[in-house]
Order: C-alpha cells, then sequence, then structure tokens
C-alpha cells in the first residue's frame, strides 16, 4: 500500500485531539507517518498528542490563522510522497486511508488529489454530505475545468480538507497553503491551486466526519472585510486559458465573492473593495446585491439576500 503521512494541525483542541487520534490509529492501512503540529496552543492537546505512540508533535512559537502555517510545517517535514490531513476536532472511519491508498495506486500519473466523501455533524443532527453525489455514485477523474465546473454546479468545493490526500511534491510545487494571504478560506485556494496542476481523483463513499459542533472552529470567526485571498489566485489563472475555462474561473470567482460579501454583511457593510474584481456582466442581479450591501441600507438587504439565498440556483 501507498504511504501516507498525516498531518494534524492542534490550536486549543484539547478536547477533541484524541478522538482524531484514536480514528487515525483505528486505520486497517496504518500511515506511514503521524505529524502533529501544535500551532502554539494554551491548552493540554499537545500533551494528549505526545501521549500516543507513534505520533511525531511540532511546535510553534505563534498561532497562524486557519492552521495553514502548521500544515505547512508539517507537509515540509513529511518523508511520505502522499499527505493526509485531518483537522484535530474531525475523524476517520476505519477503512479512510485504505480508501485513499486504493484510490492513488489506480489513479494516473498526472493525478495530483484524491478525496472521499464525508459527514457533516451539526450540533443534534447528522447530515451527509450530498457534494460526491455528482459523480452519480461512481469514481470520477476530474481535468481543471471539471473541477471548476463541479464546484459551480453543485456551489461547493468538489473536496474537503479532512477527506483529502495530495501529492507532496505537488503541493510544494502549488505553493502549500497561503499563510500569508488568508485568514480563511485558504484550503479552497489550495485545492484550486492544486488541481490546476493535474486531475483530481474522487470516490463517492463517506470516511470521513465533519464536526461543526466543535469549539474554537476557524468557521466561527468573523469574516475579513477584504477582498478573498482566492480571487487574484483565479485572476492569475485566466491567461492563457481557453475560453470556456475561463468563463468558468470568471462565473467562480464571481461565486464566491457573492458569497463571502453574504457572509460578511451578517455583521458589518460590505465594503467595495471587497467585490472590486466582480464581473457584472456574468451575475447582473448578484452584482445588484453587492451594491446594496454597501450601501447605508445594507443590513435590511443582507438580511434579505440571505433569506433568498437558497432560492437561487448555482450559477
Amino acid at each position: 500500500m501507498t504511504s501516507i503521512c498525516v498531518v494534524i494541525p492542534l490550536h486549543n483542541k484539547g478536547p477533541h485531539i484524541g478522538r482524531a487520534l484514536d480514528s487515525v490509529l483505528r486505520q486497517t492501512v496504518a500511515p506511514g507517518e503521524i505529524i502533529v503540529v501544535d500551532d502554539a496552543s494554551s491548552d493540554d492537546g499537545a500533551q494528549i498528542a505526545r501521549s500516543y505512540p507513534g505520533v511525531r508533535v511540532m511546535t510553534r512559537d505563534k498561532p497562524g490563522p486557519g492552521g495553514y502555517a502548521a500544515r505547512n510545517l508539517g507537509i515540509r517535514s513529511a518523508a511520505s510522497d502522499f499527505v493526509a490531513f485531518l483537522d484535530a476536532d474531525d475523524e476517520w472511519d476505519d477503512n479512510h486511508l485504505e480508501t485513499l491508498s486504493r484510490l492513488i495506486e489506480k489513479a494516473p500519473q498526472d493525478a495530483v488529489m484524491f478525496a472521499t466523501g464525508y459527514d457533516e455533524i451539526h450540533p443534534g443532527s447528522r447530515v451527509i454530505e450530498d457534494v460526491y453525489r455528482r459523480s452519480g455514485g461512481k469514481e470520477a477523474l476530474l481535468a481543471f475545468p471539471d473541477f471548476v465546473r463541479a464546484w459551480l454546479d453543485h456551489g461547493e468545493c468538489p473536496v474537503w480538507t479532512s477527506a483529502i490526500a495530495a501529492r507532496r511534491s505537488a503541493l510544494l510545487e502549488a505553493g502549500l497553503f497561503p499563510d500569508q494571504r488568508c485568514r480563511r478560506g485558504g484550503d479552497k485556494d489550495l485545492w484550486l491551486r492544486l488541481a490546476k496542476q493535474g486531475r483530481v481523483a474522487i470516490k463517492p463513499v463517506r470516511t470521513a466526519v465533519y464536526f461543526k459542533d466543535s469549539q474554537n472552529m476557524v468557521t466561527s470567526l468573523s469574516h475579513d472585510n477584504v477582498c478573498h485571498c482566492m480571487i487574484e489566485t483565479i485572476r492569475s489563472m485566466l491567461d492563457g486559458e481557453p475560453r470556456s475555462t475561463r468563463n468558468l474561473l470568471i462565473r467562480l470567482a464571481n461565486r464566491e465573492t457573492y458569497l463571502y460579501a453574504l457572509r460578511t454583511a451578517k455583521s458589518q457593510r460590505v465594503r467595495p473593495a471587497m467585490w472590486k474584481h466582480f464581473q457584472p456582466l456574468h451575475n447582473p442581479l448578484q452584482f445588484a446585491v453587492l451594491l446594496g450591501l454597501s450601501s447605508p441600507f445594507s443590513r435590511p438587504l443582507a438580511k434579505l439576500a440571505v433569506g433568498l439565498k437558497k432560492r437561487i440556483a448555482p450559477q
């Protein structure tokens, strides 16, 4: 089986890290390495991680946003050819690494990223994530335009961090996680850059669990009132692409800008600089909403836009 290094960023997740590591050690295919990077935690999470056999715990003196710098340290320190990511408050089914290993072994050499499905656990409920049903229940091998199209068709990134493995060499070539550019949303920025390098293999079976009821979650942070870092990444990809792919990328930039603005508008007026690269001709209705979110009447409009969000089909 393929040797895979497991990288787990850790910041004040003491109540959850044991659950994550237990799921790693239960794998039917053992990981080649387990690296936990303690991102300047103030709780006992690192001590708990050190109590597990075979776990290498590294430390950083200053916490970085989103765990990006911690993951980057783990990637650079890995000896394996492949890296799988697990957040400290999530967990895997026992066959997760086996499923990824088999996916890697049967994939062509130009495949750089490998993903499975997952469940979402919300407070009081379990929600089966349906983003992988786009393949009709079959394995999918997505070239870059197909990856972007799948993102647009289903309104979500086609892969999720704790259900991904990637070639270490491709991660390094792609520039790793944007620890200097993004406070949040940097995972998607990297997955897009990685998909640009090679094909993405997806197996539509659920082998991971995303806990959305954990403490100290990155997704609970307020949104920065600035242009999302992924927009600049998308703009840098436009040159040299066929017109069809450029149109897909522009639509993706518009959609991510719009959704990010809606989330920001829940707590503050949206600055025009946040949507400065929005292309109105591709989404005129959303452009009108963005203008409103930057107006003195933004708060009532934000409530209306969020209420209508689920009625608007992915574009």
